[in-house]
């Protein structure tokens, strides 16, 4: 069960940042039209401004014939009340000469001159006429536009109220941000479809897939639409979840196929070693024919002398004795060879050393061959024991054994020899005690244990047995050493080898964890070694 992870959603942030994005583009849109809509009723203001200015110089000129001669407009007062109640917006009107000078005003002059002064003229583009100022005139804002009145260089000024724009502009604004939530809401909703119809689904069918191929199930096949990059992102992941299902399907039966061919291929070596145990159980029954001939011969004298009727009480006891004691001898030799032909048990245990050994030379000490060499088996005292199995310990022991009989002359000489090998936790390898090399390497090169790459299979802080089978013949050309564990190789004439006998020897060592090597020097022996993982 997995542990829930808290935090945001997808649905949810993708609704959030939508949210965000378009409120912020409202809010835009909304005070840019805002802005665009007070313009251009200040502008529109400002035009019919120019409009009344234009229409009031004419009246002007009628009402004050005298007014650019200097003279006084007495109805001016009258006529400003007249228009105000046609034109809220019109507040004041003022006429300036060329010099500047304030010839008439509505109101006294001075605040449409402060007003304006305070502002200054501006250029708006319009074919360039005198410009027009925003300000505040009586606590509201207004605009002071200037227009040509009469002869050349007078001038008339009006201040216009913009109360109205304000207004206008207000309620404007208030419809614009209606419209922008309006509008929000609109593209929030269309934007939220979209998005979960070309996001948030797909990615939900993805993440229900990623479960489903989580859990091991992959007998399905997402429809996904093509049409869009999820789509296809969810197709390619269905074929992705297809192709698993029929990868894992081809691996399972590639494993199954593997694990028939390992049995066979187990059974097939089970085979070998059998058939090369039975090729050593008939050399090691030549081997022993003369040895059991020997006691069948003396049980036949003896029984031949008690079939006499002129033997006496004591010499039938003897004679009996010496009966049992041959049949006895050959019972052994017999059980030996049985012990050893019989099929292994394919059991990986501890067991010492010194019974493998043995074991093996109580086979190799009956053949008639033996007798005429000189075997020396060394053993050290307190050898750990090994993790290996008996029977195919014993049968690599037998072959070197035998291997080593057939190139031995009479008065050769055959040692078998077991010692401890080890690699400290610095990485130094040596022998147990002080570190000094076994006393028979004093013996010469042949008799030098050499691991394979310096034992550099020997892991820090373990230790290894190596049983080792010199002897001192003709030995092996140097060509022929990378031969020896190949399959079928073999150097003996036909009919006395069938080449699989080192092979197996390696095969086996291999498989109980150890290594085999072989050293030899031509005209003066060979050395046949392998280690043994220690319990």
């Amino acid at each position: 069960m997995t542990a829930r992870r808290f935090g945001i959603g997808l649905k949810p942030l993708i609704a959030l940042q939508l949210l965000v994005v378009l409120g912020l583009l409202a809010l835009l849109l909304g005070y840019a039209g805002i802005r665009l809509s007070r313009h251009g009723l200040v502008t529109e203001r400002i035009r019919w401004a120019r409009g009344f200015l234009h229409s009031s110089a004419e009246q002007l000129i009628d009402l004050c014939p005298n007014l650019e001669a200097g003279g006084a407009c007495l109805g001016l007062s009258a006529w400003a009340e007249r228009r105000k109640t046609g034109h809220p917006a019109f507040l004041v009107l003022s006429v300036y000469n060329p010099r500047g000078d304030l010839m008439v005003t509505t109101d006294s002059g001075l605040a449409a001159r402060a007003l304006w002064d305070s502002f200054g003229a501006r250029e708006d583009g319009d074919g360039g006429e005198r410009g027009w100022s925003i300000g505040e005139h009586a606590g509201s804002r207004v605009v002071v536009v200037e227009a040509p009145f009469g002869a050349a260089g007078w001038t008339q000024r009006g201040i216009f109220s913009l109360a109205r724009v304000d207004s206008e502009a207000g309620r404007f604004a208030k419809n614009m941000l209606l419209y922008a939530a309006l509008l929000t809401t609109v593209m929030l909703f269309l934007g939220w479809v979209l998005l979960h119809r070309l996001i948030v689904r797909p990615v939900d069918r993805l993440l229900e897939s990623a479960d489903r191929i989580s859990a091991g199930d992959l007998t399905f096949l997402l429809s996904a639409d093509r049409g869009s990059e999820l789509g296809r992102l969810g197709f390619s992941f269905s074929r992705m979840a297809r192709r698993i299902e029929e990868d894992q399907r081809r691996q399972k039966d590639q494993i199954e196929q593997l694990t028939r061919l390992n049995r066979e291929l187990h059974q097939a070596q089970q085979g070998l070693i059998r058939s090369e145990k039975l090729a050593s159980v008939g050399k090691l029954a030549a081997g022993l024919a003369h040895e059991i001939g020997n006691p069948i011969s003396a049980i036949l004298g003896y029984v031949e002398m008690l079939q006499s009727e002129a033997v006496e009480a004591d010499e039938q006891r003897d004679a009996l004795s010496r009966v049992k004691s041959e049949v006895e001898r050959i019972d052994t030799i017999i059980r030996d060879l049985l012990a050893y032909s019989r099929p292994g048990r394919d059991n990986v245990v501890a067991v010492s050393p010194e019974d493998l050994v043995e074991d093996a030379m109580a086979l190799i000490r009956p053949q008639k061959k033996s007798k005429s060499i000189e075997l020396q088996i060394e053993l050290p005292d307190d050898l750990p024991e090994v993790r290996a199995d008996p029977d195919l310990v014993r049968q690599v022991l037998v072959n070197l054994m035998l291997n080593a009989l057939d190139v031995l002359e009479s008065g050769g000489h055959l040692w078998v020899r077991v010692a401890v090998l080890g690699r400290s936790l610095e990485g130094e390898l040596g022998w147990p005690g002080p570190g000094a090399a076994p006393a028979f390497f004093e013996q010469g090169e042949i008799h030098k244990i050499r691991p394979p790459e310096d034992g550099k299979a020997i892991k820090p802080g373990r230790k290894v047995v190596v049983f080792t089978v010199v002897d001192d013949g003709a030995g092996i050309a140097e060509e022929q050493l990378t031969k020896v564990f190949d399959p079928f190789y073999t150097t003996k004439e036909p009919g006395k080898g069938t080449g699989l006998g080192l092979a197996i020897c390696h095969a086996s060592v291999h498989a109980m964890g150890g290594e085999i090597w072989v050293f030899s020097m031509p005209g003066k022996g060979t050395q046949m070694a392998f280690t043994l993982p220690v319990v």
